[in-house]
């Protein structure tokens, strides 16, 4: 969680590395591990969904404000929906997968397990089944996000945070609140009411360093003292019951949607991370496990949808394995989800290329037809 320092010409090496590390810690704990207790809530009460959230906002500014400047509010409206339409499809994908898994035989989930209706309302995205739940949040926050960036432009960003705020407060009293008892179904975990302030902050900061690379967010040092002091007391509070047997002061709920706590925490550790110095970027590039992370960043969507579905085999499989068997296991796991990332890049580098040869090609007046039978 950060603003950069630069304008976003390019990729920013330390968003990729953070998202990541979200994703990494995401799927840790999607599945029980040795690794998982190290992952989940390590930090306080926040947790790698919020950054995770959070920066898919800002990466969203990024990438669409300055397409909005350079071609017009239509070809800007067209990118996002064409991208929520990936998000979406990738959903009813796994949505697809995770029905036949679960009315598969032998599963002990097909006696109760309603697929058609499951279908229906995950493709409306109402409900939603395991661990697939941000990807229906994602779509509904892009869907909205031509209408929020162009609030931003016309000098309404305060309207935009008074309605985002409104719903934020009215979600820790139950608004967007819903359960069903019907089975295999269970309204996102992420209340929409409550995850879309994550979002908008993160649209809204990416907006003002679109706007100028001097408008992001102020450097204090008194600001960055009371976030330290906040952080330090979150964290020990989240494990008094690990350091000294006790109950968190704050009754720590895992629960995202009603937990005020968790939303301070995670703007406090998100400005901690924008005061690091940029040289410690420079230093970590260096490291390949960093260089891993900023790989798997770099294709959230694919790295992200394969780990839902090796994680949904795996929650299963896992009880039967030996801790040791179980800490390999967790750890190949990890390594992985370089795949689907590097093979994402592949293809991408792949059809970049295509278009290259046919400009050479025209350039040399040479065939491009006969230059590739060549």
């Amino acid at each position: 969680m950060l603003i950069a320092r630069e304008l976003p010409m390019g990729r920013d090496w330390r968003i990729d590395t953070l998202r990541g590390y979200f994703l990494v810690a995401m799927t840790l704990g999607h599945f029980p591990n040795p690794l998982a207790p190290f992952t989940e809530y390590t930090f306080g009460y926040a947790s790698a969904p919020d950054g995770f959230v959070f920066l898919s906002g800002l990466v969203s500014a990024w990438v669409y404000l300055p397409l909005r400047r350079r071609r017009g509010d239509s070809v800007m409206v067209s990118r996002i929906f064409r991208r929520a339409g990936t998000i979406y499809l990738t959903h009813i994908a796994l949505l697809v997968l995770g029905i036949l898994v679960a009315i598969y035989p032998g599963t002990g989930m097909h006696r109760d397990a309603q697929p058609l209706q499951t279908f229906v309302y995950g493709s409306l995205l109402w409900h939603q089944v395991g661990f697939d739940k941000i990807l229906p949040m994602y779509c509904v926050f892009m869907a909205f996000s031509p209408i929020v960036l162009k609030q931003f432009t016309e000098g309404r960003a305060w309207l935009v945070g008074f309605v985002s705020a409104g719903l934020w407060v009215g979600a820790q009293f139950g608004l967007g609140d819903f359960r069903s008892s019907a089975g295999g179904l269970d309204l996102s975990a992420f209340n929409l009411c409550a995850w879309q302030a994550y979002f908008v902050a993160g649209q809204y900061l990416g907006y003002r360093a679109v706007r100028s690379p001097v408008s992001g967010v102020a450097r204090s040092r008194f600001l960055l003292a009371v976030c330290v002091v906040v952080s330090l007391l979150l964290i020990v509070d989240r494990h008094l019951l690990s350091l000294g047997g006790m109950n968190p002061l704050l009754g720590f709920d895992a629960h995202p949607d009603h937990n005020p706590v968790r939303f301070l925490d995670a703007a406090c550790l998100g400005y901690l991370v924008w005061w690091i110095p940029r040289s410690v970027d420079v230093a970590a590039m260096k490291l390949r496990l960093f260089r891993f992370l900023n790989l798997l960043g770099g294709h959230s969507l694919q790295v992200f949808a394969y780990s839902l579905i090796i994680t949904r085999f795996e929650a299963r499989a896992f009880k039967m394995f030996s801790s040791k068997v179980q800490f390999f296991v967790a750890l190949i796991t990890v390594v992985s989800l370089g795949l689907p990332a590097w093979l994402h890049q592949f293809f991408r580098e792949r059809q970049a290329r295509g278009p290259q040869k046919m400009i050479e090609a025209a350039t040399l007046h040479i065939d491009p037809v006969m230059q590739a039978e060549g």
